[in-house]
């Protein structure tokens, strides 16, 4: 069996996200290649996209939320990330299931309403509702036995529900409102796990199943299901670990040439793994929390996490900050400092 090196595990994560040349596609295209982009700060898939397509604007992602072929929502691990609208049923599916059974065993009260609250919640939610108003409305179905800091989780994890624009928008933060999904019905859950599957390996792999089941949030038992569906390519990796693949898909040379990026904060590129280190050096793993907390994103130099970045912006000029973990920012910024908006001004660049 073919043993992979890290370095080539790193180009061939690079070439799949896009990060090796921008791509030229559209942004729904985009989007359903990456499977879903971290949502959870509003302008990290404007950024993620921007380090991947050629020519992006904000207006593009920002038009295919409005259009609905990009939809935002709770699914992989429970936090917000944006997919687009033909996956959703799949990775609703596939990502509920976990959730839900986790908000029953919080919630054991709460059982002998469920039929109650999910039928009363759906019919709710066939037009926009705000949080405060989801909540108020399962408290009323529920007679108050789902505890209070869990009355909006409670609903999303059990009625499939997407967030109303302008939510997902670049520049929209705080609260934000949901309506029912109104598309195709939602798939039996193991063609939703061969389809999440399938997508993961061609945009993350090659894989372990712990990673396909950390990035998902889901069982092992289910990712096995899927692989042995999908029959896939097997390699190991220099470790020793089992890593599985789509037959085919792109292994490029481990000395091919990786250019700098600016990634988005909380990219998943960074977190799409359970062994972090095809992307993130066995000394910088603490790191990637700190600058989610710290609201720092990372930038790549020779596909690696080599530091942290930052910008402010005014009307006229933005200015970019890097942040190196070690020794001075890469020479390349004075080349092309990437746009750290998508739409800002070409930024100056200073180093600390």
């Amino acid at each position: 069996m073919r043993v992979l090196s890290r370095r080539e595990l790193t180009v061939a994560l690079l070439a799949r996200q896009l990060l090796l040349d921008r791509a030229r596609m559209p942004v729904e295209a985009a989007v359903r290649h990456l499977v879903a982009l971290q949502g959870q700060y509003s302008p990290s898939p404007y950024i993620a996209l921007a380090a991947r397509l050629d020519g992006f604007r904000i207006e593009d992602l920002e038009a295919a939320l409005r259009a609905g072929s990009v939809v935002k929502s709770s699914l992989m691990r429970g936090t917000l990330h944006l997919c687009a609208a033909a996956d959703y049923p799949a990775y609703a599916t596939a990502c509920m299931r976990d959730m839900r059974m986790a908000m029953r065993a919080q919630n054991r009260e709460a059982a002998p309403y469920e039929e109650k609250i999910v039928a009363g919640v759906t019919e709710y939610l066939a037009e926009p509702r705000t949080t405060d108003e989801i909540r108020e409305r399962v408290r009323e179905l529920s007679g108050g036995t789902v505890k209070e800091h869990r009355l909006l989780d409670y609903a999303r994890f059990l009625v499939p529900a997407v967030h109303v624009p302008p939510s997902g928008l670049w520049d929209r933060h705080g609260k934000f409102s949901l309506v029912a999904w109104s598309g195709p019905p939602l798939p039996p859950e193991p063609e939703a796990m061969r389809v999440l599957t399938e997508r993961y390996l061609a945009a993350y792999g090659p894989a372990t199943r712990d990673d396909i089941a950390t990035f998902a949030g889901v069982r092992l038992g289910a990712v096995d299901a899927a692989l042995k569906e999908l029959e896939p390519a097997r390699y190991t990796d220099a470790d020793g670990r089992d890593l599985y693949d789509l037959p085919g898909a792109p292994l490029p040379p481990e000395d091919t040439a990786t250019p700098v990026r600016l990634l988005a904060r909380l990219d998943s590129a960074t977190l799409a793994h359970r062994d972090r280190t095809r992307i993130l050096r066995p000394e910088h793993q603490e790191r990637l929390m700190d600058m989610a907390r710290a609201k720092v994103a990372p930038y790549l130099v020779d596909g690696l996490v080599a530091g942290m970045w930052t910008y402010t912006a005014g009307r006229e000029s933005a200015t970019l900050t890097v942040i190196p973990f070690t020794g001075p920012p890469p020479p390349a910024w004075n080349r092309r400092p990437s746009a750290c908006s998508p739409s800002s001004p070409r930024p100056p660049v200073s180093a600390r």
